[in-house]
């Protein structure tokens, strides 16, 4: 009888010959059910993707800590790096000396911050050279790399001329002209694309009459722990350099995207919540419409457990379709809508996402097979749960009411 009534309760759900209301119903509470999970799959992994590209992007574009002199002396920062390579959980570390400079070219005029670098030890602290060829930069060359968005807003292209104005000393008005050749555009698709200005570390203190107090960048092996080992660090040399760590200027980025996630998750799940309401108000429908069918079965000598067999393999069905194609087409969904933003933007002139807003200038997607599963078994559950009322209803109805009222 078991077998029996699995199989009723799927002929049911397979039915159109009867009430045609009760029909419509049910492909639209499947249909509910169907969009609330692809659209919880879809954000879930743009979601993913934001957090995958702030992890193995931003975070491995900019330094996990940063000392700098408190004072413009000269520190000996060869016994430093020494020191803090002898850390534990320190992967690599590499000089640097920045200033502030004005870029002019053809009247137009852009505040920056210039990073003079060596760009051997770069590479093993920071993933640029995955963007762009730091060996451009040779000692004592005019030569600089700037940003993409940064380029674009003077007009400049690899190979031209711009002019780099540097204050000197502070309290002096006075301020040297170089002309600098832009040996390279790096686009990393983050926000250093808005402001990045680099060039060799021996140029930029050629442009000072007195050298800058180099800094120093630290790489971690594991990012997460760069506040404790940051503290670490201060402990010990903090007395003469201020500790930096990447959360202080990402940290608050990198939580709005984790809240950011909890929330729209809340959000969607009420959505599929809403597709479960109209899976309870279907099977109710259901429910009366069937009154003289659980009458007749009742007086064959089906059960009550029977009958609650056969309404609960119903909506477990509606659930089953529901969850599953929902996940299935949320996964092609995510997979392509980068590729749909990209198109979009390409085929309307459009920037939907800008750099100096948000951490990146694209929309990224990650798909996570335990995601999806979690999002597509949570919503058959809660379907499951909502026809355990209905399912329980049937099962009370006395056959002789059925039959009489019908």
């Amino acid at each position: 009888m078991r077998s029996l009534a699995l199989y009723i309760g799927f002929r049911y759900s397979a039915d159109r010959s009867g009430n045609q209301l009760v029909s419509f119903l049910s492909r639209l509470s499947m249909l509910g059910l169907i969009l609330g999970v692809a659209l919880l799959v879809v954000v879930l992994s743009v979601m993913n993707g934001f957090d995958r590209e702030m992890r193995n992007r931003i975070l491995a574009l900019v330094p996990h800590i940063t000392l700098q002199p408190w004072s413009s002396q000269q520190l000996d920062w060869q016994s430093l790096q020494k020191d803090v390579e002898q850390h534990p959980d320190v992967f690599a570390t590499a000089p640097f000396v920045q200033g502030n400079a004005m870029l002019i070219k053809a009247g137009e005029v852009e505040p920056s911050v210039f990073f003079g670098i060596d760009p051997v030890s770069e590479k093993s602290v920071s993933r640029i050279q995955e963007y762009v060829d730091l060996d451009i930069l040779q000692p004592n060359t005019p030569d600089i790399i700037l940003g993409k968005a940064l380029a674009e807003r003077l007009k400049l292209s690899a190979g031209d001329k711009v002019t780099l104005g540097v204050p000197q000393e502070k309290g002096q008005q006075n301020i040297r002209f170089l002309q600098m050749t832009v040996a390279a555009i790096v686009e990393t698709g983050t926000e250093l694309d808005q402001q990045l200005v680099l060039m060799h570390i021996s140029m930029a203190n050629s442009l000072f009459e007195k050298p800058l107090p180099v800094s120093m960048r630290v790489s971690v092996n594991d990012v997460f722990a760069a506040p404790q080992i940051g503290w670490e660090l201060a402990s010990v040399h903090g007395q003469d350099y201020l500790l930096k760590d990447w959360s202080q200027q990402f940290g608050n980025m990198y939580h709005a995207i984790q809240m950011s996630r909890k929330l729209v998750v809340i959000m969607l799940l009420a959505v599929v919540a809403v597709a479960v309401f109209n899976i309870i108000s279907t099977l109710v429908m259901v429910v009366n419409d069937k009154r003289a069918d659980i009458g007749i079965l009742r007086s064959q000598g089906a059960s009550q457990r029977d009958i609650l067999r056969i309404f609960l393999s119903y909506g477990a069905l509606i659930g089953a379709v529901g969850a599953s194609a929902g996940g299935v087409i949320g996964v092609i969904l995510a997979y392509g809508v980068s590729d749909l933003v990209a198109g979009i933007e390409s085929l309307f002139g459009l920037q939907l996402l800008q750099s100096d807003v948000y951490p990146i200038n694209y929309l990224p997607s990650d798909v996570r097979l335990p995601d999806v599963l979690l999002v597509c078994l949570t919503a058959y559950g809660m379907s499951l749960l909502a026809t355990l009322y209905p399912a329980w209803r049937a099962s009370r109805i006395p056959p002789a009411e059925a039959l009489r009222s019908n």
